[in-house]
């Protein structure tokens, strides 16, 4: 299919070709979701922990006689029983890791793509032109765009760091380097921005396992 490529100030400036095989994918929530999922849970650091009853302090004396009391037999106050005892079966370090089959991986950012053509969300800019820290530059584009008020992620293959500095003090705008962008980060926003140079980048990388 043909898709506009817009400039600087949201006019059409020319067309680039957007393989079918990797932009008109049908919609596969159960694709989407395990790879959601999945680095999430790889983000997950699992470092939370309780204490069993061998690493609370105290405990050695038994904290009171056998028989005559009318309560239950207790041998230690570190029982998960007692007050001030450990816990049973509570959480303990442990990584969360999954294992991201990188064919899926690249199937989940095809359809996440595909999703944001169906909904016209995608926009294809010949080039930022951003040469200096201006927030100002950015955020007359987005208005140009008519993307102020959304969620945008936008994607470059820029050796500088202009663009992702004019951005990120511009509220709901993300900037990432175009190879970089993973299913979450195209499902997380309204609308893809991508720059011509990105996206041909993007097709390269896709295209190797489709």
């Amino acid at each position: 299919m043909n898709w506009d490529v817009i400039d600087n100030n949201g006019k059409k400036v020319s067309s680039i070709e957007l393989p079918a095989d990797l932009f008109e994918l049908e919609m596969n929530e159960h694709v989407l979701h395990s790879m959601v999922m999945g680095y999430r849970a790889n983000r997950r650091q699992g470092t939370h922990a309780t204490k069993t009853r061998s690493f609370v302090s105290g405990g050695g004396k038994k904290p009171f006689k056998q028989k005559g009391t009318g309560e239950a037999r207790q041998g230690s106050s570190r029982s998960p029983l007692m007050p001030g005892g450990g816990t049973a079966h509570g959480p303990q370090p442990r990584s969360y890791r999954q294992s991201l089959n990188k064919k899926t991986k690249q199937l989940a950012l095809r359809i996440a793509l595909s999703d944001k053509v169906r909904h016209q969300k995608l926009f294809i800019v010949d080039d930022f032109r951003v040469n200096e820290y201006k927030t100002k530059q950015m955020a007359q584009f987005l208005e140009a765009a008519n993307l102020v008020g959304t969620k945008v992620l936008i994607g470059d293959e820029r050796q500088d760091t202009f663009l992702y500095r004019s951005t990120r003090n511009l509220r709901n705008a993300t900037c990432l380097p175009a190879s970089q962008i993973n299913t979450e980060n195209v499902l997380g926003c309204e609308s893809l921005v991508v720059s011509l140079q990105g996206i041909q980048g993007m097709i390269a990388r896709l295209g190797e396992t489709a």
